[in-house]
């Protein structure tokens, strides 16, 4: 990961966007970071990863409490239909 300087990151954007390809860019402010620029494909990776995990620790809270698909499909479509 490259640390850029905001100041420096301002005049120079055009040139860091080329390297984000390559590496996350880490923007600093007075040498604390403050954000990150990513590539699109960096990002998405993170997000579906984020995406995963959540589904991961929902189907552990499901497992540990208990309750089985069948039932979780039965109680979620009686709660979209307004059945309760």
């Amino acid at each position: 990961m490259i640390d850029v300087p905001i100041a420096e990151a301002h005049n120079r954007l055009s040139a860091l966007l080329k390297k984000v390809q390559k590496s996350p860019i880490m923007l600093t402010r007075r040498g604390k970071p403050v954000g990150v620029i990513l590539s699109p494909e960096e990002y998405d990776r993170l997000r579906q990863f984020e995406a995963y995990s959540q589904v991961v620790r929902l189907s552990q809270s499901l497992r540990e409490s208990g309750v089985n698909a069948a039932e979780l499909y039965r109680t979620s479509r009686d709660e979209l239909q307004g059945r309760q």
